[in-house]
């Protein structure tokens, strides 16, 4: 007779930039099913970046219903594992949103916060949370948006609501709670001194539990996901700390994991915390206990890419097809144009500027789109390249990549030429949503990393030569930092 795990499966679920992503993982590491629904983005004024809630759980809906409709078997759903975008922040005030969620990408209370913070204050603020603080963080959002109008707020991140509207529970996880710049590393609670400066109390921020706890399903989490009342729900972690046990499992090395998606996360795992000197790279607690990142965030990622795509090409997937395949033809250098993919507004990676903007040097009338596209996508991997050097302070292991740079064989090929490295690249729908499913712990890892494989891409030496040239032009041009 069959066991009944061999009957199971976990859903992920990763409450993304841009969409909702689910997978289904059985008991032996296979996907089984995955699901995508998006939702949007209000940008009415410069600098804002909110979604709705509603639209959250909506799409949370829809993307299980899928699930469900996709397995082929009838599987029964053991346990249901969370992570999500961040530092993103959610106000409840009644145990309802106060207003729409204000997303990592707004950038609104920058200056506020900037205001508030000397040097010493920032130095002091890092050691004690392995943050390099800006307005982007859910302290300082909240004293922006809020200005101290009500204790009886909750504040919670994306992934910490999504939790709470399954659960009627408060609850976070330290990876998470990393985001609010409140949480002390060395303690590993709270952090009171930092919760008087931005004027919250302890008791309007959610419990700190391990990325493994879990809470039962409650009646309104049920029906909203069709899952059986009292399935575990396990608290997981951020989306960036997922993604890497994606693609690491629970080893800790050396590698470097690098997850693109709207922003490109580059993360080298530790098994203490390492803070640098000059703070350029923030101090993170990963999915497992006592596992840590060093952590560089480019802000932009495949939003340049689609910004740069629908300039050049539209809507018409002809068009995008034939300009791709042009940049991609195109000869390493760009043909002598630099483009700095500052275009999210500001950088964070290692410069921590927000006043950085998006630059293109050297362009002359004989460049065409195609230059334009491959300077892009040659300017992503430098500042890679620039974060993995800060990062590294005794040789990499290996370079593990997800999302949308590892389905393209020639974007992977440059990043592994500029790099100097091989590029180990996992084909994964949504590393992080798979991240949070294992982590629900009813997952078998040897299984999981045995159906999962991964593409090796290795440099071209001649290619890195001239790639290294390059990109000492890069960095001599595009040196600022704040």
């Amino acid at each position: 007779m069959t066991p009944r795990l061999e009957l199971g499966c976990v859903l992920g679920i990763d409450l993304g930039t841009s969409a909702i992503k689910v997978v289904a993982v059985s008991q032996k590491g296979r996907i089984l099913a995955t699901a995508r629904e998006p939702y949007g983005t209000v940008a009415t004024c410069e600098g804002q970046a909110e979604q709705d809630c509603a639209d959250w759980l909506k799409a949370v809906s829809r993307a299980v219903t899928k699930i469900h409709k996709e397995r082929t078997r009838n599987l029964t759903v053991e346990a249901i594992g969370l992570t999500g975008q961040m530092p993103t922040l959610v106000v409840l005030n009644g145990g309802k949103p106060l207003g729409r969620a204000i997303t990592w990408q707004d950038s609104r209370a920058d200056a506020w916060a900037s205001e508030r913070l000397n040097s010493e204050l920032r130095h002091d603020l890092y050691r004690r949370t392995g943050v390099v603080i800006d307005g982007r963080y859910l302290a300082p959002m909240y004293g922006f948006h809020r200005k101290g109008k009500s204790r009886d707020d909750a504040i919670l991140s994306a992934k910490d609501f999504l939790f709470y509207a399954l659960t009627g529970v408060a609850a976070t996880d330290a990876s998470t709670a990393s985001g609010y710049a409140l949480y002390n590393l060395q303690s590993g609670a709270w952090d009171d001194t930092l919760c008087g400066f931005w004027n919250i109390s302890a008791e309007q921020l959610p419990s700190i539990k391990p990325s493994s706890s879990s809470l039962p399903l409650s009646s309104h989490g049920s029906k909203l996901v069709r899952c059986a009342l009292g399935t575990p729900v396990v608290v997981g972690c951020a989306d960036s700390a997922a993604g890497v046990y994606a693609l690491n499992g629970s080893a800790t090395n050396s590698a470097v994991t690098i997850l693109t998606g709207s922003s490109t996360v580059i993360i080298k795992s530790d098994s203490s915390p390492h803070w640098d000197p000059e703070t350029r790279y923030l101090v993170t607690p990963l999915g497992l206990d006592h596992t840590f990142g060093r952590e560089a965030d480019l802000l932009a990622g495949g939003s340049a890419r689609d910004w740069v795509q629908s300039l050049f090409a539209g809507n018409d997937s002809k068009a995008q097809r034939l300009l791709w395949q042009g940049a991609r033809a195109v000869s390493p250098g760009a043909e002598g144009l630099l483009f700095a993919p500052y275009l999210a507004g500001g950088e964070q990676g290692v410069l921590w500027n927000p006043e950085l903007k998006g630059i293109l040097n050297g362009l002359r009338c004989d460049h065409a789109p195609v230059h334009i596209v491959r300077a892009l996508l040659e300017g992503m991997s430098f500042e890679i390249r620039r974060c993995v050097e800060v990062l590294e302070d005794k040789q990499i292991a290996s370079v593990r990549i997800s999302g949308w740079m590892a389905k393209n064989p020639a974007d992977l090929q440059i990043l592994a030429d500029i790099l100097g490295r091989s590029v180990h690249a996992y084909k994964l729908g949504s590393a992080s949503a798979i991240g949070a499913a294992l982590l629900t712990g009813f997952v078998d890892e040897e299984a999981y990393f045995r159906e999962i494989g991964a593409s090796v891409f290795n440099p071209t030496m001649k290619n890195t030569r001239s790639y290294d040239e390059v990109y000492a032009r890069y960095i001599a041009q595009f040196p600022a930092r704040q």
